[in-house]
């Protein structure tokens, strides 16, 4: 039989002759998109907008606050300072200092100048953020010129816990009633301006720190650390950029469609493409053969099978459909190749097709014929026969399977006579 390697070089054969077309096409088509990708990639990438910063400010303030116990007692000793603390004591420490810190970052600047206006607050809120009363007081105001990027610019100021308890409930007094809830609020505006980068820039924030009074006790609740970034941006055009992806895949493309492409068409100009008769037979027994497998074994059938009357199927499928309508199986000779199915007086044999060997050549394992060919000008069909045939002799007369393949005799008599000559019956 032939050898797996032809089949493969003969459905390539089919492919390329029944879509030399329509793969040269593809080739093609995968050329020209390569191409076009290199020439957009690497040739002419063209541009994209881009949004570059030109300048960047962070501004950072915070409040620091503390209080001092003035007060004797048998906690803290006089002169103490409470710092960072959530609560202080009205009584011993009434007095609350606190300082404002800013500092910003930039890259270069030049003329900074920075202001901190911080304000006391009281109002009165309902529970929808209705304002029924509000009463703002200065209580510091620092600026500074020419401040570099890092350095600190303070505002301090005193809260007197005492006095605000004081000013709250005159107020309330005065008005007769409080409808809300009474706030206690610092609020500091903070303004950086310069040129940054060597663009004016200008940038504020603002930030709260909320004072509570409980009587004996007052609370403070700060933002810490606030920071915000003012940037300055413009457009550039820029030169397009593409991934590891696109830069290797374009030329990669192009590549393999010339290459597919002048491959097919050679192919096609130079051989003989077409499949003969035979080679389109074969092909088709492979199948059949692929298809069936699970319904075919391999061993010798014994010699008494092969006498009796041969029916020859036209198909390896017509072979296994009239196995499975007569319930028996199908056996393929490890010989000769051949596949027999038994069924009452009649021995029913398909013999698979190989390619024909043309033009006189010997067949070799590289041929289309495969290893199957036996002569300069027989066909594969003979070559099976021919082996049957002999198997068949061998098996009516008893004798081992190369029996049939003996060379002739020496003294120069046929094949015939000798084999009559070894009849066991003459003994």
């Amino acid at each position: 039989m032939s050898s797996e390697p032809n089949e493969r070089r003969l459905r390539l054969r089919a492919v390329l002759n029944a879509q030399s077309a329509a793969i040269l096409a593809v080739c093609l088509l995968l050329a020209a998109a390569g191409a076009g990708l290199v020439y957009t990639t690497h040739v002419d990438p063209g541009t994209e907008t881009d949004r570059r910063t030109v300048s960047s400010l962070t501004v950072e303030s915070e409040y620091r606050h503390s209080a001092t116990v003035t007060e004797p007692n048998t906690v803290f000793e006089t002169g103490a300072v409470l710092d960072g603390r959530d609560t202080y004591f009205t009584r011993i420490a009434p007095e609350l200092d606190v300082n404002v810190t800013t500092s910003y970052a930039a890259s270069t600047a030049e003329n900074v100048t920075v202001q901190l206006d911080s304000a006391l607050v009281i109002r009165n809120v309902g529970d929808e953020g209705t304002v029924y009363w509000r009463e703002t007081e200065p209580i510091a105001s620092e600026t500074a010129a020419n401040v570099a990027p890092g350095e600190t610019v303070d505002a301090s100021f005193e809260l007197n816990s005492t006095a605000i308890d004081g000013r709250v409930a005159s107020i309330e007094e005065q008005l007769g009633a409080s409808p809300g809830e009474t706030e206690t609020f610092v609020t500091t505006e903070v303004a950086v301006d310069g040129s940054i980068g060597g663009v004016p820039t200008a940038s504020t924030q603002t930030l709260d720190m909320t004072v509570t009074h409980g009587g004996d006790t007052y609370s403070v609740s700060e933002p810490g650390v606030r920071s915000d970034t003012t940037e300055r941006t413009e457009s550039v055009s820029v030169e397009r950029e593409y991934g590891v992806l696109r830069s290797l895949g374009g030329p990669l493309l192009l590549l393999a469609g010339l290459v597919g492409a002048g491959g097919t068409a050679y192919a096609t100009r130079e051989f003989d493409l077409a499949l003969t008769p035979a080679e389109r037979a074969y092909l088709s027994y492979r199948d059949d053969r692929s298809e069936f497998a699970e319904w075919i074994t391999t061993f010798r059938l014994p010699a008494s099978v092969h006498e009796r009357p041969t029916a020859e199927a036209g198909s390896l499928r017509d072979l296994v459909d009239f196995a499975i309508d007569n319930d028996t199986g199908v056996v393929e000779d490890p010989e000769t190749g051949a596949f027999h199915a038994v069924a009452g007086e009649f021995v029913y044999t398909y013999r698979p097709p190989e390619p024909t060997v043309e033009d006189g050549d010997t067949a070799d394992e590289d041929t289309v014929g495969g290893e199957g060919a036996i002569g300069d000008e027989e066909t594969v069909d003979d070559a099976g026969a021919v082996g049957a045939a002999d198997s068949m002799t061998a098996m009516t007369e008893g004798a081992d399977s190369t029996a049939a393949g003996a060379a002739p005799a020496e003294d120069g008599d046929s094949p015939g006579d000798a084999a009559d000559s070894e009849d066991p019956a003459d003994d």
